[in-house]
C-alpha cells in the first residue's frame, strides 16, 4: 500500500518510512493518543472516560482504630511493620522506599453487627488472622467471616504544617475516599467517601471546591463559597451496593445558598469552569468533578451555561466545620471512635461482653395482688373428701415419676386406638370379600 509515495522517495526514503511504520505500530498503549484509547474501548463496546486518578496513601491515623456506631462497630485495622521496614527505619533512602511499597498495599477492616436488636454481637467480617479466637455461629451469622480490605485515596490536597522548631503538627481532620474489596474480588469494588472531624466519622459532607471568583464574604461567614459535594453511602455495609448517580454541591453567599446537581456523565475530565448567573451576578464552579471513581457534570455537553439552579435564603443547618475551613458534615456522625481501644483483643473483648448479657425476665402476665388464699380452711374442706384425696395422690405419683405414668398411659392409649383401626379395617375388608 506503500507503493505510490516510495516511488518518489527512492530507497533510502522506504526504509525510512517502513522503520517508522514498525515503531508506530509497536508502541505501547500507553504512547498513543487519547483517540486510540477511545477506539479500543468501543471495540469492547466500552465508554471511554478519562477519569484522573488519585494517589492511594497507607491508611491515614485518624482512621485507625475502633468506631462505634448505632448498629455497628468497624475497626480499620492498623498497617502492621514488617522486620525489613524495623531494619531499615535509620536508612532514610530505604525507609521512603518500604513507605512506597506499605502505601500501596489495603488495609484490612472488621465489622461487628449488632443483631437482634442489639443483643447480640456478630462478627461479620474480620481478617483471617482472627479466627484464632472462637467465633460464635447462629443463625444470624454465616459459617466464614467476611474478608474486607481498603485502600485510601485523599479527597484533599493538603499542605504540611511544621511548628516553630521544624516538626509535623498533624491535622486533625480530613476527607479521604475509601476503595473498599470484597473477598479480594476487585469486580465487586465499592468506594466509600469518609470525613474525619476529631473522634468523629461523617458519611454525609461537602468539601472546599475551586472557584476563580474574588468575591469574599463581608459577615466573616465560613461557609461562604463553593463546596463540592460528594457521591455519598448511606453506610459502611459488608457487601458491594448501588451508589447514587447524583452529586449535590453548593454555592454559599452571606444571604443565600445556590444547589447545583451534578449527575454522572461519560465525557472526558476537563478543569475548565462552568458559570451561572443571578441578575448581574455571574458565579463560577467546576464543570467537572470526580467521585467514586466517574465524572460527574453539571452542564450538558460542551455548553458552560449552568441551568438546573435552586436559591435558597436557608443557611445551613445542624453542620460541623472543621478547624482548617474546608470540610463541612452534616446532621449526626455515622461512627464515633472507641478511645482507648485500638486492637484486635479489644474488639474481641467488646463482643465478649456484649454476649454474655441476658435479657431480664419479662414482667408476669398477672400483677402481683395481696389477696389471703386462707390455705388453712381449704385443707380443713378437703378433710375427709374421697375424691379431692385420690386426685392429690395421683398429683403426688405424677410429680415422683415426672409424669412417666402419664407417658406410659398415653402410649397404651394409642396402641390400642391403633389396635381397634386394624381390627376395623380387616373387619371392612372380609364384609367386602363376603359381598
Amino acid at each position: 500500500m506503500f507503493a505510490p509515495v516510495a516511488a518518489d522517495i527512492g530507497d533510502m526514503g522506504k526504509n525510512k518510512l517502513l522503520a517508522w511504520c514498525v515503531a508506530a505500530f509497536s508502541l505501547p498503549l500507553a504512547a498513543q493518543t487519547s483517540l486510540d484509547r477511545r477506539t479500543i474501548a468501543a471495540m469492547y463496546g466500552l465508554d471511554y472516560t478519562n477519569v484522573p486518578s488519585r494517589e492511594t496513601v497507607q491508611l491515614p491515623d485518624l482512621l485507625q482504630g475502633i468506631w462505634r456506631g448505632s448498629d455497628r462497630y468497624v475497626f480499620f485495622v492498623p498497617p502492621q511493620r514488617t522486620a525489613y521496614e524495623e531494619r531499615t527505619a535509620d536508612d532514610d533512602i530505604a525507609h521512603g522506599e518500604v513507605q512506597i511499597s506499605r502505601a500501596l498495599a489495603p488495609s484490612d477492616v472488621a465489622v461487628v453487627l449488632k443483631t437482634y436488636y442489639g443483643w447480640f454481637y456478630d462478627r461479620a467480617a474480620e481478617p483471617e488472622a482472627y479466627a484464632a479466637s472462637e467465633r460464635f455461629l447462629c443463625t444470624a451469622t454465616t459459617k466464614e467471616a467476611e474478608r474486607i480490605t481498603i485502600a485510601a485515596e485523599p479527597l484533599q490536597s493538603r499542605p504540611p504544617r511544621l511548628d516553630e522548631d521544624g516538626n509535623s503538627i498533624p491535622y486533625t481532620s480530613g476527607a479521604w475516599e475509601l476503595v473498599v474489596t470484597y473477598n479480594g474480588k476487585t469486580k465487586y469494588e465499592t468506594r466509600i467517601p469518609v470525613a474525619v472531624i476529631g473522634n468523629e466519622l461523617y458519611l454525609d459532607f461537602i468539601i472546599k471546591g475551586d472557584t476563580d471568583d474574588m468575591r469574599t464574604s463581608s459577615a466573616n461567614n465560613n461557609l461562604f463559597g463553593f463546596w463540592q459535594g460528594v457521591c455519598k453511602r448511606s453506610d459502611f455495609q459488608i457487601a458491594p451496593y448501588p451508589r447514587g448517580a447524583e452529586v449535590t454541591s453548593y454555592y454559599v453567599l452571606d444571604d443565600a445558598v445556590y444547589t447545583l446537581r451534578y449527575w454522572e456523565t461519560t465525557m472526558p475530565y476537563t478543569d475548565t469552569y462552568a458559570s451561572f448567573t443571578d441578575g448581574d451576578e455571574s458565579f463560577h464552579v467546576q464543570k467537572h468533578i470526580v467521585s467514586s471513581g466517574s465524572v460527574f457534570t453539571c452542564v450538558t455537553g460542551r455548553s458552560t451555561r449552568i441551568r438546573n439552579i435552586a436559591k435558597s435564603s436557608a443557611p445551613f443547618m445542624n453542620y460541623t466545620l472543621d478547624s482548617t475551613g474546608t470540610i463541612c458534615a452534616f446532621g449526626e456522625p455515622y461512627l464515633i471512635k472507641v478511645t482507648g481501644a485500638e486492637n484486635a483483643d479489644a474488639l474481641i473483648a467488646i463482643v465478649n461482653e456484649a454476649n454474655a448479657r441476658r435479657k431480664p425476665d419479662p414482667p408476669p402476665l398477672f400483677p402481683p395482688s395481696n389477696l389471703n388464699w386462707h390455705w388453712d380452711i381449704i385443707t380443713l374442706l378437703e378433710k375427709d373428701n374421697k375424691l379431692i384425696q385420690e386426685v392429690r395422690a395421683r398429683q403426688r405419683a405424677f410429680a415422683a415419676t415426672n409424669g412417666e405414668s402419664g407417658r406410659i398411659d398415653a402410649l397404651q392409649a394409642s396402641i390400642y386406638s391403633s389396635h381397634i383401626k386394624l381390627q376395623q379395617e380387616a373387619f371392612e375388608t372380609i364384609s367386602q370379600g363376603a359381598q
